[in-house]
């Protein structure tokens, strides 16, 4: 079952990358848009890439045909939006893309909580994930990550993720609401 998580963390990464479509600046709303609001603060080895600072300005909840699965929050930066079910950016040299998952509730029978995130500065790719409990791949999470969904909040206190490429640690910390 670790292999079989482990697989569906690269493949749900891989599909958030490939995924995502340009747009053309003529974005139509859909009607389940919601107000977002929260900065996720930096800290670790790869911040002088990729900044201290994560502005949150789209928000996707519980959208499984994104995530796979309908236990998550997919919190993306303000040039990135959804559409029709695809992502679409206005600008694709530079963004965010967060998908926090609790399956504390059902859907792992082995992992609790995780974070598979994409941070693209400049054109180049940083992945990061982790996982909740501990499965000897990625690395913990941390006792501070929580996904509320009926608060309608997710908290990163001291939540560790990993680059999956070169093994770089970044902490988040930071709480993002919706309405």
């Amino acid at each position: 079952m670790k292999h079989m998580f482990s697989i569906f963390l690269y493949l749900h990464m891989i599909f958030l990358v490939f995924s995502c479509s340009s747009g053309d600046g003529n974005l139509s709303e859909e009607g389940n848009q919601k107000e977002v609001q929260g900065t996720i603060r930096l800290s670790g080895e790869e911040t002088s890439e990729l900044g201290e600072t994560l502005k949150v300005g789209n928000i996707e909840v519980a959208n499984a045909t994104l995530s796979g699965t309908d236990k998550s929050i997919i919190l993306l930066s303000e040039n990135i939006t959804v559409v029709d079910n695809e992502f679409v950016y206005s600008d694709d040299q530079n963004g965010f893309v967060i998908v926090a998952a609790d399956f504390s509730t059902g859907g792992s029978p082995d992992v609790d909580k995780t974070v598979s995130m994409t941070i693209v500065r400049n054109g180049e790719e940083f992945r990061h994930a982790c996982t909740s409990p501990y499965l000897s791949f990625f690395t913990d999470c941390g006792e501070g990550f929580a996904v509320d969904f009926e608060g309608k909040k997710v908290t990163f206190e001291n939540t560790t993720v990993i680059n999956t490429e070169d093994g770089a640690i970044l902490i988040l910390d930071g709480t993002v609401t919706w309405e």
